[in-house]
């Protein structure tokens, strides 16, 4: 298969899987994906009550055939390399192998909440986490913790 089937496929197939892993919960729906190669590839909500909601993150998926951690890390260091990140919304970065179906992922925007303030923490050396149901639960949590303590941040700031 030419090179750029291999990754025609990988990227596809990759997508697909991450899509899958992370709208398994009914809460989470993909408001956006890629049209172009722009970094982003999914733009997700987090819904409340079934309602559309502005709980908004992003994912940059890459996708790897290699089950060796340096080969793959070697692909999405760069976008990591920041310690204020180009997002202003909660981020993370999923590495999928298609060849076995495991997912990682780490925040290249971690929402934060410490004492009453909100912030988004850029990770330089970021430590990739299976991507199971649960971390997706964990995920999902952190993402609607940090949107719960805005309204208040803002408030406080108004006064």
């Amino acid at each position: 298969m030419p090179n750029d089937q291999v990754a025609w496929f990988v990227t596809e197939r990759s997508e697909a899987l991450a899509g899958w892993l992370l709208t398994a919960r009914k809460d989470v729906k993909v408001r956006s994906e890629r049209k172009t190669d722009g970094g982003v590839d999914f733009l997700l909500e987090v819904s409340q009550d079934d309602k559309p909601s502005m709980r908004l993150f992003v994912v940059q998926v890459r996708g790897t055939t290699s089950s060796e951690r340096a080969e793959w890390m070697a692909s999405v260091n760069h976008l990591f390399q920041s310690s204020h990140g180009p997002f202003y919304t909660p981020a993370c970065v999923l590495v999928v192998n298609v060849r076995d179906n495991k997912a990682f992922y780490a925040w290249a925007a971690e929402p934060r909440v410490r004492d009453g303030e909100v912030e988004l923490h850029f990770d330089t050396s970021p430590q990739f986490r299976d991507l199971t149901p649960a971390s997706v639960d964990e995920i999902v949590g952190c993402v609607n913790a940090w949107y719960d303590a805005l309204p208040a941040v803002f408030m406080e700031k108004r006064a």
